[in-house]
C-alpha cells in the first residue's frame, strides 16, 4: 500500500495519502478526517450513486441531496444555498470527468470532498479540503474493488489511516478495517504508470465520437459539456436526448447494430428518490435520469469497435 499512497503523493504534489478497502471507505474516512460529526448536515448531488448517501449515514451525518447543472452534470452551487443551507460539508462529484464547481463550493466557507472516483488522471481533486478515489471494477484503473482518501492537509489523511488502522493499538477507540490488501494495491499501482496511456486513448475515442455527433446536435441531442481541455479525462460519452422517447429509440437502435449501451442512473437511482424529497427541487437530475445515455468508452475498444459505434451513430443522425 506505501508504494500506491506515495504515488498518489508525488501525482498530486505533496499532501498525504492513505489507501482504504472501497471508494465507500473513503468517502466516510474523509467525513472522518474532516471533523463530520453525527447530526451536521452534508449536501450530496442526487445525480449520482447511492454510496454518497451510505458514507454520509454511516458518519452518523444528515445527507441533504441537491440538484446539478444542466451543461456538465456536477453539483450546483445555487441549489446547495436553497436546498441544504445548514449544510457543514459537500461532495463535489466530478461527474464522469468533468470538473465540480469546487472553488465556488469553498467560497461559502464549507468543507468540500472532491470526489475522483470517476476523473482520475483528469487532474482534479487539488483544490478541495480533501479528495477521494475509487478502484472499482469499473473505475479508470481498478484492484478489483479498493480506494484513497487524499488531503494537502497530513491531519485528514493521518485520521483516516488511525481509523483503518484498527488492530494491535496501545490506546481503544472505535476503528475499523478498513484496509486494501497489498495484491490489490500491487495490481493498481500496475495501472497507474499508464494513466497518461490511458487518458490519451479515451480522449482519442472521444474525439471519433464527436466527428460524427455534429449531426445529432443539430436535431436537438447534446453532450455533457466540461470536458474539453486536455487535463481532463472523459469517463464516459453521454448522450442527451431531446426528450425520454429520443433516449429511449437511440438505445434500441444502438442494441439492434450490437452496440450496448447504458442508462447511466436510473430515475429510481436518484438520490432525492431514495429519501422521498420532493422531485420538483431537482428538475435537472429528473431530466438527466430520463434523457441521458452512455455509450462505450474505455481504453481496451478497438479501432474497428470504434468505427463501428461512430457508424452506427452517423445512420442515427
Amino acid at each position: 500500500m506505501a508504494a500506491l499512497e506515495a504515488a498518489f503523493v508525488a501525482m498530486n504534489g505533496g499532501g498525504r495519502a492513505c489507501a482504504v478497502s472501497s471508494g465507500t471507505a473513503a468517502l466516510l474516512l474523509a467525513l472522518h478526517g474532516l471533523g463530520v460529526k453525527a447530526g451536521m448536515t452534508v449536501a450530496v448531488p442526487s445525480y449520482s450513486c447511492s454510496a454518497l448517501l451510505n458514507a454520509v449515514n454511516m458518519a452518523g451525518a444528515r445527507p441533504v441531496p441537491v440538484d446539478v447543472r444542466p451543461d456538465d452534470f456536477t453539483v450546483d452551487p445555487a441549489s446547495v444555498e436553497r436546498l441544504a443551507p445548514d449544510a457543514v460539508a459537500v461532495i463535489a462529484v466530478h461527474t464522469f470527468g468533468a470538473t465540480a464547481q469546487v472553488a465556488a463550493l469553498k467560497s461559502s466557507g464549507r468543507l468540500v470532498i472532491e470526489d475522483c472516483c470517476q476523473s482520475l488522471g483528469g487532474r482534479q481533486g487539488l483544490v478541495g479540503d480533501a479528495s477521494v478515489y475509487s478502484f472499482y471494477a469499473t473505475k479508470i484503473i481498478t484492484g478489483g474493488q479498493g480506494g484513497l482518501v487524499w488531503s494537502q492537509a497530513a491531519e485528514v489523511a493521518e485520521a483516516a489511516r488511525d481509523y483503518r488502522e484498527f488492530d494491535c493499538r496501545e490506546t481503544y477507540v472505535p476503528r475499523f478495517n478498513f484496509q486494501m490488501t497489498d495484491i490489490q494495491a500491487a495490481m493498481i499501482e500496475s495501472q497507474f504508470v499508464r494513466l497518461d496511456e490511458i487518458r490519451s486513448r479515451r480522449r482519442t475515442i472521444r474525439s471519433r465520437y464527436l466527428a460524427v455527433m455534429r449531426a445529432l446536435t443539430g436535431a436537438g441531442w447534446r453532450l455533457q459539456a466540461g470536458l474539453d481541455e486536455a487535463t481532463h479525462l472523459p469517463y464516459r460519452f453521454i448522450l442527451v436526448a431531446p426528450d425520454s422517447n429520443a433516449r429511449d429509440a437511440m438505445k434500441e437502435r444502438l442494441e439492434r447494430d450490437n452496440v450496448a449501451s447504458i442508462v447511466p442512473i436510473e430515475r429510481y437511482e436518484l438520490l432525492h428518490r431514495y429519501l422521498n424529497a420532493d422531485s420538483r427541487h431537482y428538475p435537472v437530475s429528473e431530466m438527466l435520469a430520463d434523457r441521458a445515455l452512455s455509450i462505450p468508452l474505455y481504453p481496451g475498444l478497438s479501432d474497428d469497435e470504434v468505427d463501428s459505434v461512430c457508424e452506427v451513430l452517423g445512420r442515427a443522425a
